[in-house]
């Protein structure tokens, strides 16, 4: 099943806002893709039972996108720096849209996963962000802060088997 529009999710004038003033190291308006994740973070799962398989559609269909063109690595790796220095200033709704714009444009660089796994994980999603750091596992299974971070994740949801 693919997604196509917004489903019915709405993101609040600040974040969009936010979202535009603070995705200036992409030089461009975010995609699609990445504002309807965001509008995913922090939806309960009880009030939005479908939120996985919305990610991994969203995901996809970003993905699919932006295999059509090859990708700019230097471009990304500035996007990285930034990303990096807004995480480490914990601003982790600044630097989310960042991290998954490289996740979505280069979903084999496990340090982009990872990152927005880490972001999610800070901003308390634990769901989406154990998505993200099994997405760096099945690129590099031996990625053991991937690892040990989607453990955390399920302790957070409460299956700790």
């Amino acid at each position: 099943m693919r997604c196509s529009g917004t489903m019915g999710i709405q993101v609040s004038d600040a974040l969009r806002r936010s979202l535009m003033e603070n995705h200036t190291m992409s030089q461009s308006a975010p995609s699609p893709e990445i504002t309807q994740i965001l509008a995913l973070v922090n939806q309960s799962p009880g009030k939005f039972p479908d939120k996985l398989n919305l990610l991994q559609d969203t995901l996809a269909e970003g993905i699919e996108r932006a295999l059509l063109t090859a990708p700019d690595l230097d471009h990304l790796e500035s996007v990285y720096e930034g990303a990096y220095e807004l995480y480490q200033a914990q601003r982790y709704r600044e630097s989310l849209p960042m991290a998954l714009q490289l996740s979505i444009n280069n979903p084999k660089d496990i340090r982009f996963l990872f990152m927005a796994g880490m972001i999610l994980q800070s901003l308390g999603d634990p769901l989406l962000a154990a998505s993200f750091h099994a997405c760096a596992l099945q690129v590099d299974p031996t990625f053991m802060p991937a690892a040990f971070r989607m453990a955390e994740c399920y302790t957070a949801l409460g299956e700790d088997e």
